[in-house]
Parts: structure tokens; C-alpha cells; sequence
């Protein structure tokens, strides 16, 4: 009787041991059908997250992040940049965003030396939509300039320069200089100046940088001008915001060696001798795609607030 009671309650608790097991291996519906958009995704051995420009709804292309492979080989990252400049949808792009390149396209070939990637695709590429051409080279081309120690890029589709396709006047190497998001403000021949500035965009609850490269017939210097337009309540497009107070001002400025020091007025302070970081980063973003520096001094008064370097903007917040 004894032994018998004995072997009931181990197959009891058998039993309840494997059940228990069961339950703890099998997979949770919550954790399996969950998305991760790009902005939830923390770093791991295996990604990255890295800048990329995709297409908004009113046709501006917008500085965002998603997350690639953690190759250090340059060729591999590049890959996966145009791979999610696709125009095909990709969870782990932000929601209201769209890449441009069409979604059969193939990457024939790709190279790079001395700074220089070469990326030769196939002709499906050529099938974009024409009023889109030159808004697929500046994404392709802002975006792979994002990857450490490129400074060109070089297009060709099959075997052919993209400037012998479309429009001799293209570049044979894309550069920053290339321009994005043009604008275009010139009443005389003189004093015309290229100036890349950032504005902001909400879109579906996230602030989104928008950088416009307008073209200017005005003498004076680039960040004056910077400065004046983000605090100006006139801007290009109504969609976009600068959080810039109107009542701010560049006192003086200068460049030592690497670094850039902005003297402001104190209504560049939101309040308690903060400045917004939307602020921060829209100037910090014109200054890096403007002058050749690598960190930025917000002084007030003379006063020195924060001092910020390229490193610490490399991805978008």
C-alpha cells in the first residue's frame, strides 16, 4: 500500500515537472509577433544603427535611422544601406518614410579605394520614376557618405556612368557638394553661395531631421545665415519647424582649428539656461555639413553652455 502511494506521488510530480517544462519552453505569442521599429532597436554584437535619408509624404527626403549589419567591411555596409533604400516595405523602417531605389534593382558590382565607392547596379535601376531621379542620387548619396571614411560615391548602371544615362552635367563623383533637398533663392549672379541647412518634421509623433540645400546670392558667412534662417519664422516649406527662439542672435564666432565657437544672446534659452536639443542638433547637423570642424561651442554671453562633437550626433536621437 505504502509502495504503492509512493509511486503515485512520484509520477505526480513527474508529471508536474514536465508540464511545468512544457510551458516555460514554449514560445510567447507576445514575444514572436512583436515588431521592433528602427528607434526601439538597442545595440548588439550583430547591428548597427546608422543615418540613412528616406522619402516623406511631401516629397523631402528626411535623415533617419535604421540598424544594419555590424560588418566593418565597407563594401558589406553599403550593401545594407541600399538594401534599405529599397522602395519595398521594410519593418524597420520608420513608418511614413520610403526609399527610393526601385525594388528589383541588383547590385551588379561595388567597390571602393581611397574614400571612393563604386557601386555599378542593374538597369532596373533607370525604371525610377523621372521626377524622382535626382531625389534617389541624393539619398544614395548622403546615405552611404553616413559610413566612416567614405567621401564619394561613384554610380554606373551596367557598366555605364549615370551621367552618360541621364544628364551630362552629373557629377562622375557624388559629394556632399552634390547637394540635397535643393532650394533655390538667387536674384543676381553674385555672391551665390550653397548652404545645407536642418529643419525638423513631425511625422506620426517623431521629430525628424530634414536637411534643405539652398542656393543664395548672399555675401555674408555661411553660419550668419544658418543662424538668421533657423530663427526666422519664414521657412521653405510649411511642413517643417525650427525650434530656434526669433529673437536669438549670433553675437560673434569663431573657428579654432577643429572647433567652432557660437556667441549667442540669451534667448537662444528655453528656460533655467537650457537650450533645447532640437536646437542643438539642427545647428550642430548645419555646422558639420557646412565647415569642416569637429566640435561646436554654444557660449552665451561669453559663457560657455556645452560643447558638443561630431561623435556625439553620429545617430539620430
Amino acid at each position: 500500500m505504502l509502495k504503492r502511494k509512493a509511486l503515485k506521488k512520484i509520477m505526480i510530480t513527474t508529471l508536474t515537472v514536465c508540464l511545468l517544462l512544457a510551458i516555460y519552453l514554449m514560445p510567447s505569442n507576445d514575444t514572436s509577433n512583436k515588431t521592433f521599429n528602427n528607434m526601439e532597436i538597442e545595440y548588439t554584437d550583430n547591428i548597427e544603427k546608422i543615418n540613412i535619408y528616406l522619402l516623406n509624404s511631401n516629397d523631402l527626403l528626411v535623415k533617419a535611422v535604421t540598424v544594419i549589419n555590424n560588418n566593418k567591411d565597407i563594401n558589406e555596409k553599403a550593401k545594407s544601406i541600399l538594401n534599405n533604400l529599397l522602395d519595398s516595405s521594410n519593418d524597420l523602417l520608420p513608418n511614413g518614410l520610403n526609399g527610393l531605389i526601385p525594388k528589383k534593382t541588383k547590385i551588379l558590382n561595388i567597390s571602393n579605394s581611397e574614400g571612393i565607392i563604386k557601386i555599378d547596379f542593374s538597369k532596373e535601376l533607370l525604371s525610377v520614376n523621372e521626377k524622382r531621379r535626382m531625389k534617389m542620387l541624393e539619398a544614395i548619396t548622403f546615405s552611404l557618405l553616413e559610413i566612416e571614411g567614405v567621401n564619394g560615391i561613384s554610380i554606373s548602371v551596367d557598366g555605364v556612368p549615370i551621367n552618360k544615362e541621364w544628364d551630362d552635367d552629373l557629377p562622375d563623383v557624388f559629394t556632399k557638394d552634390y547637394g540635397i533637398n535643393k532650394k533655390y533663392n538667387i536674384k543676381s549672379r553674385k555672391d551665390i553661395k550653397k548652404v545645407i541647412e536642418y529643419y525638423i518634421e513631425p511625422i506620426e509623433g517623431n521629430n525628424y531631421y530634414v536637411p534643405i540645400t539652398k542656393y543664395v546670392d548672399d555675401n555674408r558667412e555661411k553660419i550668419s545665415i544658418i543662424i538668421d534662417d533657423l530663427s526666422s519664422r519664414y521657412i521653405y516649406e510649411p511642413n517643417l519647424v525650427s525650434y530656434l527662439n526669433q529673437n536669438t542672435e549670433l553675437i560673434n564666432y569663431e573657428i579654432d582649428s577643429d572647433t567652432m565657437i557660437l556667441n549667442f544672446n540669451t534667448s537662444i534659452f528655453m528656460n533655467d539656461r537650457q537650450i533645447l536639443e532640437e536646437v542643438v542638433y539642427s545647428i550642430m547637423y548645419s555646422v558639420f555639413d557646412n565647415y569642416d570642424v569637429e566640435e561646436v561651442i554654444f557660449q552665451v554671453d561669453k559663457e560657455e553652455i556645452l560643447k558638443k562633437t561630431l561623435k556625439d550626433i553620429e545617430i539620430v536621437r
